[in-house]
C-alpha cells in the first residue's frame, strides 16, 4: 500500500516535470524561461513547440499511469525512454558544449529517470 502511493506519487512529480514544458507549445515566448534559449527563427519555434508537445503528453501519460494500473507499465516505459533518450543525445554532444540551463535540464532528467526506475520497482515493473 506505502509502495503504491509512494510510486504514485513519484509518477505524478516526474509527470508534472514534462508537463511544465509544455507551456512552450501554447506560449512560445516562454521558451526562454523554460528552456534557457531564445527563439531565434520559426524553425526553431516549430520544433521547440512540437517537443513541448510531445512532452506534455508523456507528463500526462504518467499523471495517468498514477492513478490507472492499467496504463502504468506502458507510461513509465514511455517516461524511462523520454528522460534517458536526452541524457543519451547530450552526452553524445558532450556536456562541456551545453550551456547551462541545458545541463540543467539534464540534471533534472537524471532525477526524474531515478524516481521513474524507483516507482517501476515499487509497482513491481522488474521483467
Amino acid at each position: 500500500m506505502v509502495g503504491e502511493i509512494v510510486g504514485g506519487v513519484l509518477l505524478v512529480g516526474v509527470g508534472l516535470v514534462h508537463v511544465v514544458p509544455g507551456v512552450v507549445a501554447l506560449a512560445p515566448g516562454r521558451a526562454a524561461a523554460v528552456y534557457g534559449t531564445a527563439i531565434t527563427n520559426r524553425d526553431l519555434e516549430l520544433l521547440l513547440r512540437h517537443r513541448a508537445v510531445l512532452l506534455a503528453l508523456v507528463g500526462i501519460g504518467l499523471i495517468v499511469g498514477a492513478f490507472v494500473p492499467s496504463v502504468r507499465g506502458v507510461t513509465i516505459a514511455a517516461g524511462i525512454i523520454s528522460t534517458s533518450s536526452f541524457l543519451v543525445l547530450a552526452a553524445v554532444v558532450g556536456l562541456g558544449d551545453l550551456g547551462a540551463p541545458t545541463k540543467r535540464v539534464a540534471r533534472v532528467d537524471v532525477g526524474a529517470l531515478a524516481a521513474l526506475v524507483v516507482a517501476a520497482l515499487l509497482f513491481g515493473f522488474t521483467g
